[in-house]
């Protein structure tokens, strides 16, 4: 379990400056200090190695906007802080960030595992009007799409708290007019998830 711990803190490393492809398994195994040979005993090949950092990744940045969600009954505030969510990410921790946006590619289906929460308030907005949406998978690729634009503005042009702050409110604001939301309700809600979020 230490030799794989290893080696996924060091692929991380080398993940968030270089596309996978350009890194050697020898250099993952040096990097990690360990035998070339145990890199096989925990991954199938390279973008089995990188599919799984970016999944737990994403997974950690899943549990931390559950929490942050918890008690929030409101689809669409859960949407906005969910994106919120994925921004404080960026700020605090930009090589992660890097990293998942490296293989965002492999999560951005509708049906992955790591949104059915985000299904879940879709469909709830759904059913009760507040969103007005074709379908909830092209909904869910929708707001991926919205979340991945921001990650890559974030941590790409380096902007500090203030700039990523507004890009979000305005970001936040026109997903949900995409939604189907007013815009005053749309900025009604972005702006609350700025407060509750402690923006």
């Amino acid at each position: 379990m230490r030799t794989r711990a290893a080696l996924l803190r060091a692929g991380a490393e080398l993940l968030a400056d270089r596309s996978i492809d350009a890194i050697a398994i020898s250099e993952i195994v040096d990097h990690a200090g360990v035998a070339k040979g145990s890199f096989f005993n925990h991954f199938a090949d390279k973008d089995d190695f990188a599919d799984d950092i970016a999944f737990g990744i994403r997974q950690a940045v899943e549990l931390r906007i559950d929490a942050a969600n918890e008690g929030v009954t409101d689809p669409a505030l859960r949407v906005a802080r969910g994106i919120r969510g994925f921004v404080e990410f960026a700020l605090a921790e930009p090589r992660d960030a890097r990293v998942m946006l490296r293989r965002a590619s492999r999560a951005a289906n509708a049906d992955h595992p790591l949104n059915r929460g985000l299904r879940t308030d879709l469909a709830a907005g759904a059913a009760t009007g507040q969103f007005r949406i074709p379908s909830i998978d092209a909904s869910v690729l929708y707001v991926i799409g919205v979340c991945q634009a921001l990650l890559a503005a974030i941590v790409e042009r380096e902007l500090d708290r203030d700039a990523a702050e507004r890009l979000t409110r305005e970001m936040v604001v026109m997903l949900l007019g995409g939604l189907g939301m007013d815009e005053d309700t749309a900025e009604r809600v972005a702006g609350q998830s700025a407060v509750s979020m402690g923006s």
